[in-house]
């Protein structure tokens, strides 16, 4: 944590605009884009430009992903100060448009969403092709966790009760809430029914979520992350929790959307003595296909290497669990990466 709070304060002091880009309008984003044309010059694929605004759209504040948007811009600030760095708060379904339309430069998502952009599937209307791949950096893993005292235990007991959840399902568009419901879908059920059955669905941050929880104004909360995860941590030490399973008939269902099957491992947190099955998804970073080539090489050659490596696993040990080079880092990412992350895995001879 200590490590956490250092890199954040550092980070804001080479990271412009950080406090207020998660509160751009639109329209302020289309003007921010329009001045980033005019100052980004050379995209050879060799050599750095000699001015360039990169703009980089992560994850909360709070997250694993923002916080490496942060080593990024200090790697940046070390090896090439001309390159210009932002991050700015963003959800993984979100970020994808953002890429594809150019509104972004650098952006984290997960491998179902890459799933639905390509084919145009829910929670996208058409087929997103303007995004390229860069690296694979964790892999998360869906938690539904309720309070102990719930007369429920499985999906299936939540379903056939018509137990009144009242939940946490992230942020909307998130791709926790998108996995979430798309579970929820797999019994034709939706949030009106959660909520005709007297149950509430919220969507709020962990840390929201959390107090809310111990307050006793949610029974359930829901997150894609890595385990241990804080959040959940917090949650079952202050609460006596249970977690719910994701059976076999509903990955069955899903396991070809881009999902993995990713177990909750026994002893990850208070109280949960058993493995649970669940689903999970790989987080990687993308780029827009108009992202200065030379630029995403250098990100790219940044998180695969030991050093990048190094530093992110002192942010989050979720990194540290995955992240072991450039193999993991092309994992799931070959037929669509951005020529400036192509060159570097062809350098170190993961690609011909």
């Amino acid at each position: 944590m200590k490590k956490l709070l250092i890199a954040l304060l550092i980070g804001l002091l080479v990271v412009t605009s950080v406090g207020c880009n998660k509160e751009i309008s639109m329209n302020d984003s289309n003007e921010a884009l329009v001045n980033q044309d005019e100052q980004n010059v050379g995209d050879d694929g060799g050599e750095l430009p000699d001015s360039y605004n990169l703009l980089m759209t992560l994850g909360t504040e709070t997250s694993s992903t923002y916080a490496m948007g942060i080593q990024i811009s200090e790697y940046f600030l070390d090896i090439a100060p001309q390159i210009r760095s932002t991050v700015k708060v963003g959800a993984a379904g979100s970020n994808i448009e953002l890429a594809n339309a150019g509104q972004t430069d650098i952006a984290h998502t997960q491998s179902d969403l890459i799933y639905a952009a390509l084919n145009g599937l829910d929670p996208f209307t058409e087929k997103k092709e303007n995004f390229k791949g860069i690296a694979t950096v964790m892999e998360s893993v869906f938690h539904l966790a309720v309070t102990a005292e719930a007369p429920v235990n499985t999906l299936d007991d939540i379903i056939e009760q018509k137990y009144p959840l009242k939940i946490s399902v992230g942020a909307q568009g998130s791709g926790i809430e998108t996995l979430f419901k798309k579970i929820l879908g797999t019994y034709d059920i939706t949030y009106d029914d959660i909520k005709a059955w007297g149950g509430r669905v919220e969507f709020l941050s962990m840390s929201e979520a959390a107090t809310l929880f111990g307050d006793g104004q949610l029974n359930a909360v829901t997150i894609l992350a890595g385990v241990p995860y804080a959040g959940i941590t917090e949650v079952a030490t202050a609460n006596d929790i249970k977690f719910i399973e994701v059976p076999k008939s509903v990955k069955d269902k899903l396991l070809s959307q881009g999902y993995i099957d990713k177990p909750i491992l026994a002893g990850s947190y208070k109280g949960q003595d058993s493995e649970i099955s669940s689903l999970g998804v790989a987080v990687s970073v993308i780029a827009s296909n108009s992202a200065n080539e030379a630029v995403v090489y250098e990100i790219t050659k940044f998180l695969n290497s030991e050093e990048g490596i190094k530093i992110l696993s002192d942010v989050n040990s979720g990194y540290a669990t995955y992240m072991k080079g450039p193999e993991t880092g092309i994992a799931g990412l070959e037929d669509i990466l951005h020529p400036g992350a192509e060159r570097y895995y062809k350098e170190v001879g993961i690609l011909k």
